[in-house]
């Protein structure tokens, strides 16, 4: 039996990129917070500790569900006009530097503010816009009388 697919609105699209990329922010704040936690050597992205199991499999599969999202929301930004910030921000390794040496993120400021910017345009300009019922022009209910349009033109 297939199920019947409904398209989602640009707008319903981008309110649920906001959602995920806010769990995806989250869950790579929560990797990192736990990984400052000890001293660890640097370079080991391969090997995850038995300390941030959990938090890899959340970054993980918030990080799959953002990349599932990723090439709409660049479609999205090219028809649009917005500048295009995904590509660096899934580019971003996390561990690849030890704790001590260094203290930022590896998503930095820079590109979290990017993508918060891109997905408030994006449902900003997906807005759509309907006009209420009292605010039809008389052209819309058909054509007026020439006495209607006199009397329009006067006064």
């Amino acid at each position: 039996m297939q199920q019947s697919h409904t398209p989602v609105s640009d707008r319903q699209f981008a309110l649920e990129l906001r959602e995920v990329l806010r769990a995806f922010l989250r869950a790579v704040d929560a990797w990192e917070a736990g990984y400052r936690k000890y001293y660890r050597m640097p370079g080991r992205t391969g090997i995850v500790s038995a300390d941030l199991r959990e938090e890899w499999q959340k970054y993980l599969e918030s990080r799959r569900r953002l990349e599932a999202m990723t090439p709409r929301a660049r479609g999205l930004c090219f028809k649009y006009g917005l500048r295009d910030p995904w590509v660096p921000l899934l580019k971003a390794s996390l561990g690849e530097h030890a704790p001590q040496q260094r203290d930022s993120s590896a998503i930095g400021r820079g590109e979290r503010n990017a993508v918060n910017e891109c997905v408030v345009e994006l449902i900003a300009a997906s807005q759509e816009w309907e006009l209420p019922a009292t605010a039809e022009s008389p052209s819309a209910k058909g054509p007026a009388s020439w006495l209607r349009r006199i009397v329009d033109y006067l006064y």
